[in-house]
């Protein structure tokens, strides 16, 4: 059964008339007679009750006619979705976001996105990178933002900015008179750090490793509840900039060597990508480069 013999059925039952469903489909009427016959052959019973006068459905033809119109509308509305995709005036973005992703270059970058394509709806999974890369690797998500980290063969990444690490402590701490600080002044501090990014912060996880032993440690997932921790003097963080800056409960001071982590969207190779993705990542490339 073909689309085109639903549509010659549909148009001979609005018209009944097979000449004039001919006219109404820019084709001859011996066409619409062979095609009707062929589809009453294929189905096995009579669809229309044919005189001179017109072509009317048989009680067959009617119970044919139901589906097929629901058929068609269900046809005519999947086209037009597929149409709104490709015009991106439509569609879904799936993006994974890790903890210390969540800073405001990524979402200037959401911001553009969606003032650009705003029919396109916007999906947000939050994880740690681990997770939100094997995500990428099942094809679950379209693409992920995250901070720095090990990267997977399979996936490519993206560069968008170059995030500046902080050392992020309360504002009456004693710190508070240091502009400055290396990874060895923090011993003896708690260290108040977000378990979903260690592989973000091998040279801090490093640093505290080598630390003495009464040194303690805090995991926390989200960065509000480390921020909280932090504010209230119950330790000190290992941060990017963007993240401490604003905050009137926080003080920070650069790090001795500086430590820089890249913010980058990942996203799996070879594997073909949805028009909303692809409007993504081509905004995000205005800025950075592809590195596997």
């Amino acid at each position: 059964m073909e689309i085109k013999q639903l549509e010659y059925f549909l148009a001979v039952s609005e018209t009944k008339s097979f000449t004039r469903a001919a006219e109404l489909l820019y084709v001859s009427q011996p066409s619409v007679t062979n095609t009707i016959r062929a589809l009453e052959t294929e189905l096995g019973i009579q669809l229309f009750e044919r005189s001179q006068k017109q072509a009317a459905l048989t009680s067959e033809g009617r119970i044919f006619h139901n589906h097929v119109e629901l058929l068609m509308k269900g046809i005519s509305h999947t086209l037009d979705e597929i149409q709104a995709i490709r015009n991106l005036s439509g569609g879904v973005m799936s993006l994974g976001m890790s903890p210390m992703a969540c800073v405001p270059a990524s979402f200037s970058l959401i911001r553009e996105f969606l003032d650009e394509y705003p029919e396109i709806r916007l999906q947000i999974t939050e994880n740690s990178p681990q997770e939100l890369q094997r995500l990428l690797m099942e094809g679950k998500l379209d693409a992920a933002m995250l901070v720095g980290g090990e990267t997977i063969p399979a996936l490519e990444y993206l560069s968008v900015e170059l995030l500046e690490m902080v050392v992020c402590f309360a504002r009456r701490h004693p710190l508070r008179r240091h502009n400055a600080l290396r990874l060895e002044d923090l011993k003896g501090e708690t260290w108040i750090l977000p378990s979903a990014e260690r592989a973000s912060l091998l040279p801090v996880e490093a640093a505290f490793s080598a630390g003495e032993s009464k040194t303690k440690r805090i995991d926390a997932e989200e960065m509000q509840t480390i921020k909280g921790l932090v504010a209230a003097g119950c330790g000190v963080s290992v941060l990017p900039e963007t993240l401490c800056e604003g905050d009137d409960s926080l003080s920070s001071a650069v790090l001795e060597p500086p430590l820089q982590l890249p913010l980058v969207i990942v996203y799996k190779a070879n594997r073909h990508q949805s028009h909303a993705a692809e409007a993504f990542l081509a905004l995000a490339r205005k800025g950075g480069d592809c590195h596997a």
